[in-house]
């Protein structure tokens, strides 16, 4: 029975190519959606050549390389030959054409279950809520902070940098808390720098340059010596993100 089913299909798709109109009876239950698209490619092509109708291949390029999209998401194929390179028959693209297609069906049921997501949603570290009455201002986008950069930011009521501290995105004051000095980012270093004192504060706003760091051994690259002053952290404002932008909660003006 499965043998005369594919032969009664294989009359409909030749009698398509014949340009001639098929039987309908030889279509059993279940192949309507494969007859339908077997008309449908049929007709886009020119009957009255030899070779398909440049728009004609266009199109079917196109559902191939979709179909090859939702195969690749399930497993590696074997790199495609390009179809302008390729000469073919009408009768090769239509039967093409119908893998293609079944390709595409069975891809797509697949491809939201197995494709893992590429989306990566920040971490935020929170901070702290440094008034009461403030309001959420947009200060930087997600797309100005890679892992390890630093935007500065100014409201009426509070300067500071946003940073990315590997993955966390983060507000931190740009005062130094020895003599409220103007902290400067050093990319290359991954820290706010005092230019008065020569502090270092880590994007975690912690003082990375103390004798803590030399007790340990390590020391701070670049230093001689530790930081004579242990000094607090930095102040951390509220911080969130919504909709690709960065918003630190600051006071009303």
């Amino acid at each position: 029975m499965p043998e005369e089913r594919s032969n009664a299909f294989a009359r409909y798709v030749d009698a398509l190519l014949d340009g001639t109109r098929p039987a309908p009876d030889e279509i059993v239950e279940g192949e309507g959606p494969m007859a339908r698209l077997a008309a449908e490619l049929a007709a886009a092509g020119d009957p009255q050549r030899g070779e398909p109708d440049p728009a004609f291949v266009e199109q079917l390029r196109l559902r191939m390389r979709d179909a090859d999209a939702g195969i690749s998401a399930v497993h590696a194929a074997p790199p495609p030959v390009p179809i302008d390179r390729m000469r073919v028959t009408r009768r090769d693209l239509l039967r093409v054409g119908l893998g293609a297609a079944a390709g595409l069906a069975a891809g797509a049921a697949g491809i939201s279950l197995l494709r893992p997501s590429t989306s990566r949603v920040p971490l935020v570290d929170p901070g702290r809520d440094l008034v009461s009455d403030g309001e959420w201002v947009a200060v930087a986008t997600l797309a100005d902070l890679p892992e390890g950069a630093a935007v500065r930011f100014s409201t009426a009521a509070f300067d500071g940098y946003v940073v990315n501290d590997a993955g966390i995105i983060r507000a931190l004051s740009s005062v130094c808390t020895h003599m409220g000095c103007t902290l400067t980012y050093r990319p290359d270093w991954w820290d706010l720098r005092c230019p008065c004192h020569g502090a270092s504060f880590n994007l975690s706003g912690e003082l990375a340059n103390g004798s803590e760091g030399w007790s340990a051994g390590s020391g701070y690259a670049g230093d001689s010596k530790a930081y004579p002053l242990d000094l607090p952290p930095l102040v951390r404002p509220k911080v969130k993100v919504e909709r690709e932008s960065v918003l630190v909660w600051t006071a009303r003006v």
